[in-house]
């Protein structure tokens, strides 16, 4: 972003890099490893600092605007921003909502269960119509009120599994299931209500890959490999194989094209 490479390392530790040159402009040092992914708001950068804290990071000159510490875990998930509230989730059960401003937690949410592997610690939380949309390594969709923090709904009705994305319009919540199948789910809905579910091919599925919402598609990745596309109203368009591990994540190029990652070191270009 705005001509810099940013990136956490598993030494500890985030850096900023002139993209063009590869020139160190700062580096902000850390405790212990970095391995969550950040979001870029203007000038700041909001992201895990390792675990137990996030913080809002000026992107010009790597000083630390503020840090909370919430104890325990890893912030692994990419969080989310609106209405001035910054929301995420962590490997100590709970999901957070701070100010985005001056880093002061506004509440709290978990979901009753004492295991920290269900935790909400590597989800991107989506937001719509004042309400939060996660999905967790409990197998439930939630629904949350972004002022309070109040549980709205639950559903476990399929098994939720991690990924999720956001339709353009912000009148659909998407999410992938451990059967592989990509459901909607309607945000202005007071309950759960499923407007399609389309079956990916995939079989059992756990990776958490976020989706990615382009021109009316939702595109997925999976644990083997895949990715998959998915026209809003739920029709597949296509699935293909493009290697033999967990895609990692999707980004838009300033063509348009998509980019996709995957742990074995591969990364693929979609027009």
């Amino acid at each position: 972003t705005d001509g810099l490479v940013i990136v956490g390392a598993a030494s500890g530790g985030i850096w900023a890099f002139d993209a063009r040159t590869g020139r160190r402009r700062w580096h902000l040092p850390t405790a212990t490893a970095v391995v969550g992914d950040g979001l870029v708001d203007r000038s700041s950068l909001y992201i895990g600092l390792g675990v137990g804290s996030v913080g809002r990071i000026d992107l010009r000159s790597g000083k630390l605007l503020w840090r909370y510490d919430y104890g325990q875990g890893q912030a692994q998930g990419r969080p989310t921003l609106a209405d001035g509230k910054l929301v995420f989730g962590a490997w100590d059960r709970h999901l957070y909502c701070l100010d985005a401003a001056t880093g002061r937690c506004l509440w709290k949410w978990n979901n009753g269960h004492p295991g920290v592997f269900l935790s909400p610690g590597h989800v991107v939380p989506r937001i719509a119509g004042g309400k939060v949309f996660i999905v967790a390594p409990d197998r439930a969709v939630t629904c949350l009120d972004l002022a309070t923090g109040r549980q709205l709904w639950r559903d476990n009705s399929r098994k939720a599994r991690e990924t999720t994305g956001l339709g353009g319009d912000g009148r659909q919540f998407y999410y992938k299931t451990m059967d592989g199948e990509l459901a909607a789910v309607d945000t202005s809905a007071d309950a759960y209500r499923e407007t399609w579910c389309t079956d990916l091919g995939w079989g059992y599925e756990y990776n958490s890959c976020p989706a990615c919402v382009r021109d009316g598609v939702v595109y997925v990745a999976g644990r083997l490999g895949q990715v998959a596309a998915v026209r809003e109203d739920g029709m597949l368009l296509w699935s293909v194989k493009c290697c033999n591990s967990a895609g990692n994540d999707f980004r838009q190029a300033p063509d348009g094209s998509l980019w996709v990652t995957f742990a074995e070191g591969k990364l693929f270009r979609i027009p």
